[in-house]
């Protein structure tokens, strides 16, 4: 049988540019007031509260870059984790499933944004990435819960359902 493997990345662009712009003005305050000595603004704050103000945007710069969703799809089943928000991976076996199909969908309309998202009772949840190209795996299981997984890949993960459902495996 086939596999899936996708890795999608948070790629929404006003937010990449707000992180690195902050960094840049405390980096662009940090060369003035530290190291050429000209203070920075017309009330410069302390050196050190320049340096730690620095070294939180530079950790924000990080969690952004490390904001992830990896999802496979195999013989035995789905897993998926969101880096760095879930700790763990999450594992669906198929024998939990009454149904798996790809669907178009609306991130901002129907689940409320990106990331692991709770949606109402009828739609369920989701767990998604800018990068998801408006299609999902939506899975229904059979104690009436439904989640949707965001993908830039649906054909590929419809010729794996496909496999998946002529193996009878859900």
């Amino acid at each position: 049988m086939n596999t899936f493997n996708e890795v999608q990345r948070f790629k929404i662009r006003w937010a990449w540019i707000a992180v690195i712009a902050i960094n840049g003005v405390f980096i662009y305050g940090i060369i003035q007031q530290l190291i050429l000595g000209k203070p920075f603004g017309t009330k410069p704050a302390p050196d050190w509260v320049l340096v730690v103000s620095e070294l939180f945007c530079m950790l924000l710069l990080f969690f952004v870059i490390s904001i992830r969703l990896k999802t496979t799809i195999g013989i035995n089943g789905i897993r998926y984790r969101f880096y760095p928000f879930q700790f763990t991976t999450t594992f669906i076996a198929w024998h939990e499933l009454n149904d798996a199909y790809i669907r178009p969908y609306s991130s901002f309309y129907e689940y409320g944004g990106y990331g692991l998202r709770k949606g109402t009772p009828k739609k369920g949840n989701a767990v998604n990435t800018s990068e998801s190209c408006g299609e999902g795996l939506q899975l229904q299981f059979k104690d009436g819960r439904s989640l949707l997984i965001g993908t830039k890949n649906p054909e590929a993960i419809r010729e794996v359902l496909n496999e998946v459902y002529k193996n009878n495996f859900i």
